[in-house]
């Protein structure tokens, strides 16, 4: 395992940014001090959002759930999140990897975004973040599970490149992603005028 100390999607990577001129967001890595925003930001979520995103209904998360979303090792387990700045520490937004048990080079992508946010562009940033970062911990292989109506989804994960589909089955659709149908370097391109600071980020 490389130290996750070393990349450039770290435990100290974050930035701040104004978006569509108007809110003002800051993006870093989860940790477990974001436990309390996790919490809180579910019930920012609509049904129809959460049912997307947890493929079923859920009011709250456990204190283990909570545990597993925040206390990441930053290699096998990375997320990105985002926090409002208006509202101190309202946070609006994650972008998780996770890395197969039985395939290491496959990790599983999910994106969360509170509805308020819908719509502004965030989704393509956080894809953007979180496909780069999984390519820095040498993941081939992304996977995504979704519901078959989240065309939201659909258009996102096409937005970085082509797709296999897995699976249809358990009513939910499993789509893979191989990273060298991924134009790393467009991505990165497409990042910079929102975030500056990726300009020190070595894509190899």
């Amino acid at each position: 395992m490389n130290n996750p100390s070393d990349l450039f999607f770290n435990p100290s990577f974050k930035a701040d940014l104004f978006w569509r001129n108007q809110y003002k967001i800051r993006i870093g890595p989860v940790l477990p001090a974001n436990k309390d925003q996790i919490s809180r930001s579910i019930k920012d979520l609509s049904t129809e959002s959460i049912r997307y995103r947890f493929l079923g209904s859920k009011k709250e998360f456990s204190p283990d759930e909570l545990e597993y979303l925040t206390n990441v090792d930053g290699w096998n387990h990375y997320a990105i999140g985002m926090e409002e700045q208006q509202t101190p520490n309202r946070g609006i937004a994650i972008a998780r990897m996770v890395r197969s048990l039985i395939d290491p080079i496959e990790a599983e992508i999910a994106i969360t975004i509170i509805d308020e946010y819908h719509r502004l562009g965030l989704g393509t940033l956080l894809m953007s973040l979180i496909v780069l970062a999984a390519s820095e911990r040498n993941i081939e292989r992304l996977s995504f599970s979704f519901l078959p109506q989240n065309e939201a989804i659909i258009k996102l994960i096409h937005k970085i490149g082509p797709t296999r589909t897995d699976s249809t089955a358990m009513d939910f659709v499993q789509l893979y992603m191989d990273m060298k149908d991924v134009d790393l370097k467009e991505l990165k391109s497409l990042l910079m005028p929102s975030l500056p600071i990726i300009n020190n980020f070595q894509i190899k």
